[in-house]
């Protein structure tokens, strides 16, 4: 149970701001009534003794009249000696309107009498004879025994102004100590509560009155937070109870992809490398056909594990794009062939325009953006039966933000209204009976959708049911001025394993195929009439190791094979290698530690400078090539290794070696 606190008190400004507000008040208010009570005392007691003079001034004119009318200044002189018996009047003067002093009064004063002189005021009164003046009697007034008077009577009022301003502040202070010593102590318990996050205090005030009101509102309050602040963090730990947990399962997540993919990978290594032994010997054509078979499921299988790994990537946000200039008739150009033959074999039209405004390059990720295409226009092809399949490319926005514009427009069944708003999500296929006559996992377009999002562009489509669909792309476009080399070689973004995405091709056009359907052997790589290389290979699978020595040997090349990194270390110090194929994951010494080891050799002791250094992983997750790439490594080929894949590097190595020669 809570106990009611009261705060020791302690001064607080407060109490002396409303005190010192109170005399203020007090003190301007008494202060203009002493100026308004000496104003109208000055006033009353100098306009008195002005009419009093005013008046003997007036007599006395009379009487000086036949003085003056008989030039008789000595009797004039008397009468104004009579001035003598006011005490005001200081001295008087009889002036003819010539300007002729006739007679004239001064009362002696005392010396510092003189001195107030400045208090003196004159009045002028005319002499007349009926109408007409005679002279002007001049008095002057000595004001300074009224100023005398109201002096005192302001001193006294000033003592009483500061007793009252005294008292002021006495009766401010007592009156507002009722109010600000209550609201001081709750102001330090709020500071307290503040600073400690105590909200166990309570305030206790008896008073029935408005601040009692305040205080009850005020302990309320408090055991309102006190309530809200339990379940806050409580809530707080939940949360991070189930962030932990979240963020568990996305490592475990990854971990058990990356480990699920590794584990798959390696068999269908010795898999996918048995059949290319295979069949490189002689064979039937139905032996051939099995071989095929089994050579395309493979690959199915891998581009489905390929789909769900960058699908779980972007989910993390682990996928990085690139940056490269390309040059995008020619990849337009590439898609187009490949698709050609499916397209044909289903009796359709495919067509590929580029608007002329389109530049020659542009930059950006030339692989995902492939893949985006890869996957629009095999759809498209996939369920589309007759009729035609037709790609744009053109430009939208404004000058100063242009998009590059693809749109894929399709004679197929078109999307169900009801499947429209979730065409994009991940597993998801519009239609049951699709799914069963074509196969597919359902993250093509939900790829597709969050790859152009991350390229920061916009994916959309409109369709009709059963009269096709148009599905559009616009991606910013970032224009590669000048004749850039980089830009110019176009080809060296490419893939370079065209059987892979001839793999992909015909699972994403027509994943049943049957067994006796062709498939190409083609490589842009040339084999080499000699391979005159020596190669290392470190593997620690006996059946990987079997595949790569057949494999190479059937290309003239002997190997060398290293069980694990430091076979390959010991290895390398000893014999002279062209080229060294290391696996990344191996017992007693990991591929990455062996090849640190070998670089070190390298730029310190010039062991076999020109030694090419290529990884070997069934890891594919993000962020691996470009951790091997960091650690010394010339490339990187995940496994199952193709030929095609393999080619490219050995002849990339010869080239490299006759070029040093």
């Amino acid at each position: 149970m809570n106990k009611p606190r009261l705060l020791s008190r302690r001064p607080t400004s407060i109490h002396r701001h409303l005190a010192g507000v109170g005399a203020f008040i007090t003190g301007v208010v008494g202060g203009l009534f002493l100026l308004v009570l000496v104003g109208v005392s000055l006033q009353a007691s100098r306009s008195q003794v002005l009419e009093q003079s005013d008046a003997v001034g007036r007599v006395l004119a009379s009487n000086l009249t036949a003085s003056v009318v008989f030039q008789d200044p000595v009797t004039a002189a008397e009468l104004l000696g009579g001035l003598a018996t006011v005490d005001d009047v200081v001295a008087a003067d009889l002036i003819l309107p010539d300007g002729t002093q006739f007679a004239a009064y001064r009362r002696s004063l005392p010396d510092e009498a003189a001195i107030q002189s400045l208090y003196l005021m004159n009045i002028a009164v005319p002499v007349r004879l009926e109408a007409e003046q005679l002279a002007t009697l001049h008095i002057q007034v000595d004001l300074w025994p009224v100023y005398q008077q109201l002096i005192w009577i302001a001193g006294v009022a000033l003592v009483l102004w500061l007793l009252g301003m005294v008292a002021a502040y006495a009766l401010s202070r007592a009156f507002n100590a009722s109010i600000t010593d209550p609201l001081s102590d709750l102001a330090d318990m709020m500071s307290e509560v503040t600073e400690r996050e105590d909200y166990a205090q309570r305030f206790h005030y008896d008073a029935q009155n408005e601040l009692g009101s305040l205080v009850d509102a005020f302990n309320e309050m408090l055991e309102r937070i006190g309530d809200r602040e339990q379940r806050l963090r409580q809530m707080i730990l939940d949360l991070e109870e189930a962030r932990d947990q979240a963020e568990a399962a996305a490592r475990s997540k990854s971990s058990f992809l990356a480990n699920m993919s590794h584990e798959i990978r390696t068999p269908m290594n010795g898999v996918m490398g048995m059949i290319a032994l295979l069949k490189q010997g002689e064979m039937s054509a139905q032996q051939k056909a099995y071989f095929e078979t089994i050579e395309r499921s493979a690959d199915a299988l891998l581009l489905i594990i390929d789909d769900i790994l960058d699908f779980t990537k972007i989910e993390a946000g682990r996928l990085e794009l690139s940056a490269a200039p390309f040059n995008i008739r020619e990849s337009l150009s590439s898609i187009e062939a490949l698709f050609a033959e499916p397209a044909a074999q289903k009796g359709l039209s495919l067509a590929v325009t580029v608007e002329s405004s389109v530049p020659q390059r542009v930059a950006g990720d030339p692989g995902r953006i492939r893949q985006i295409l890869l996957n629009l226009i095999g759809n498209a092809v996939k369920f589309t039966e007759e009729g035609d399949v037709a790609v744009a490319v053109g430009l939208t926005g404004s000058v100063a933000s242009r998009y590059l514009r693809f749109t894929v427009t399709d004679t197929g069944p078109g999307i169900h209204p009801d499947d429209q708003s979730r065409i994009f999500g991940e597993f998801y296929q519009a239609d049951v009976s699709l799914t069963r006559a074509h196969g597919g996992t359902g993250l093509g377009l939900a790829i597709t959708k969050q790859l152009v999002e991350l390229m920061a562009g916009k994916l959309g489509f409109e369709s009709t049911w059963g009269e096709g669909a148009r599905f559009w792309v616009e991606l910013p476009l970032i224009v590669v001025e000048g004749d850039d080399p980089v830009a110019r070689d176009a080809s060296s973004h490419e893939p370079i394993a065209p059987a892979k995405e001839a793999a992909r091709l015909e699972r994403l056009t027509n994943p049943t195929a049957s067994a006796s359907a062709p498939v190409t052997d083609a490589t842009r790589y040339p084999l080499a009439d000699t391979y005159d290389l020596s190669v290392l290979v470190a593997e620690d699978s006996e059946v990987n190791q079997f595949i790569m020595r057949e494999l190479l040997a059937k290309w003239g090349i002997e190997i060398s094979i290293a069980a694990n990194g430091k076979e390959a270390l010991e290895m390398f110090q000893s014999l002279e290698f062209d080229l060294i194929l290391m696996d990344i994951q191996m017992p007693e010494m990991d591929g990455l530690e062996a090849t640190r080891h070998i670089r070190a050799l390298q730029l310190e002791q010039e062991v076999c400078p020109d030694c090419v250094i290529v990884g070997l992983s069934a890891h594919a997750m993000s962020g691996d090539r470009e951790r091997y790439m960091s650690e010394g490594m010339m490339d990187y080929l995940t496994k199952p290794v193709r030929t095609e894949e393999l080619r490219a590097v050995l002849d990339s190595c010869l080239a490299r070696k006759r070029g040093a020669n």
